[in-house]
């Protein structure tokens, strides 16, 4: 009976009691969040190659 109770007062609190931000407000922090992310992804591969490319001629050295 207790676990009955609180999901009707965790409902009751969704939807009563929370400020929900706007449908456009959600929708501008997705597409900023997604575009940051891919600029990061960018990054990280950019310098993965870099240092891949490095270690690459370093060790060919070696051969």
């Amino acid at each position: 009976m207790k676990f009955i109770q609180y999901v009707k007062d965790s409902f009751e609190e969704l939807n009563n009691h929370m400020t929900w931000v706007s449908k456009e407000e959600a929708q501008k922090t997705t597409v900023t969040v997604a575009v940051f992310t891919i600029i990061f992804a960018l990054a990280i591969a950019g310098i993965d190659y870099v240092f891949q490319t490095g270690l690459d001629t370093f060790f060919k050295q070696f051969n």
